[in-house]
């Protein structure tokens, strides 16, 4: 068996903060990070996962990049007033969409690997236990919570449990029979910072070796290099238009909030590097 836990309030408080976000669009960008966290939590280093999450709920996507050293980066859309949220009886606040899985490695001519799911319950746990059933054809649990008092965020957390290869029967039966009897997984969040206790609940009288620990850290990658490329892309014209009109140019990182503004100097030096010679 395979156990990770993750205990993430400071975290997912902080990405919040930066995004503005209070309520359920915090509680909804937390799950997205625990979830992303724990896919890549088996990755190998040199590679990320991409978690995208489409659904009908409040929250139209999320999206999460996430390494295995623990660093991550991610932000969600919320539905504006004009759009419809569709509810279904039953279904989680994610509501029906899809969840998309892009696993890639940080070398060349390595083609990513994508796994797509159905949204079946609008619970981001449960679907997340269906995409390793139906991608990765691995048996796994997942738990996670992320605690709010009012619009507030209080605790965040989650696990992950899977099965390997030699598990036996029995093995399997008692780690389902001990997940099912954590009362509270939220309450546990909220309560104890320790997720090496969560784990003791989930494999209690079963000998387990903690492999390692890892602290969790929001780290985004974006600078002005990405920047100047991302501007060049929209072409000599529209950067000249931008330069005559505004006099300068403003972007914005939809991942950490950040903003990069060029001024009319900055614009006219990009435009003289990518304008082609007579």
């Amino acid at each position: 068996m395979r156990g990770v836990a993750i205990q993430a309030t400071d975290l997912v408080r902080s990405m919040a903060e930066m995004h503005q976000l209070s309520g359920m669009p915090a509680q909804a960008l937390g799950e997205a990070a625990i979830g992303a966290l724990l896919m890549a939590s088996y990755c190998k280093n040199q590679e990320r996962v991409n978690l995208n999450i489409q659904g009908s709920g409040e929250i139209k996507q999320a999206l999460v990049d996430a390494h295995p050293d623990g660093t991550l980066r991610g932000y969600v859309l919320q539905r504006d007033g004009s759009e419809t949220i569709l509810e279904f009886e039953g279904q989680g606040p994610w509501g029906t969409g899809f969840l998309s899985v892009l696993r890639t490695k940080n070398e060349e001519h390595q083609q990513p690997y994508i796994g797509t799911v159905p949204l079946l319950t609008g619970h981001l746990a449960k679907d997340l236990t269906y995409y390793w059933a139906q991608s990765e054809q691995v048996p796994s649990a997942v738990g996670i919570a992320v605690c709010m008092n009012g619009d507030q965020i209080v605790g965040a957390g989650g696990f992950l449990v899977q099965a390997m290869p030699c598990a036996t029967p029995e093995e399997l039966r008692s780690v389902e029979q001990h997940i099912q009897e954590i009362e509270s997984l939220a309450t546990r969040v909220a309560q104890n910072s320790d997720p090496l206790d969560l784990l003791s609940q989930i494999f209690q009288d079963t000998a387990f070796i903690l492999v390692e620990e890892k602290p969790l850290v929001f780290k985004c990658n974006c600078s002005w290099e990405r920047v100047n490329r991302a501007l060049a892309l929209i072409g000599v014209k529209e950067l000249q238009s931008l330069l005559l009109q505004e006099q300068a140019a403003s972007v914005r990182c939809d991942f950490c909030s950040k903003e990069y503004c060029v001024d009319a100097a900055g614009l006219q030096k990009l435009i003289d590097s990518i304008s082609k010679p007579e």
